[in-house]
């Protein structure tokens, strides 16, 4: 005899109907949801970043590049700041005009890439002004070409 409650009698409660219409009521309309603008939407200028005991402002026009580690952002502007988002969600707020995914860790600026440089099986070796190489992943090769015009 098993002492399980059937599946249909354990997820709904008329209980629970006013906390769900509340958060039906919440939730981002448009098709974003609180991290990401809905299509259509503005990019984001700054970008609030937690560190101790304040919150810094960073103002997306001095990030130069963006690399992910776990569930955080290594943002490097006028310093490196760690940022608790992860690098698809932060880059999906961004303007795509202004930065390409160029690996599954790394995001760029585009007007802070220098050189391209071809390697083999479709990566390049992406030089930013500040001196800094990064390598590009070879599933990421249409979109560099595209974002450099190289298509």
């Amino acid at each position: 005899m098993s002492t399980h409650m059937p599946l249909a009698t354990m997820w709904w409660e008329p209980s629970a109907e006013p906390a769900l219409a509340r958060d039906r009521e919440r939730a981002p309309r448009g098709g974003g949801s609180a991290l990401t603008p809905a299509r259509g939407a503005r990019p984001v200028e700054c970008i609030p970043v937690r560190s101790l005991d304040r919150i810094v402002i960073v103002r997306v026009q001095n990030i130069v590049r963006l690399e992910a580690d776990d569930n955080y952002v290594r943002i490097w502007a006028d310093r490196m700041y760690l940022h608790k988002e992860t690098l698809a969600g932060l880059v999906a707020r961004l303007d795509p005009g202004q930065f390409v995914r160029v690996h599954r860790s790394h995001a760029v600026r585009i007007d802070c890439v220098r050189e391209l440089v071809p390697m083999a099986h479709g990566e390049y070796l992406l030089r930013l002004a500040n001196g800094v190489e990064i390598v590009s992943g070879r599933s990421y090769r249409s979109v560099v070409r595209s974002a450099f015009g190289l298509e």
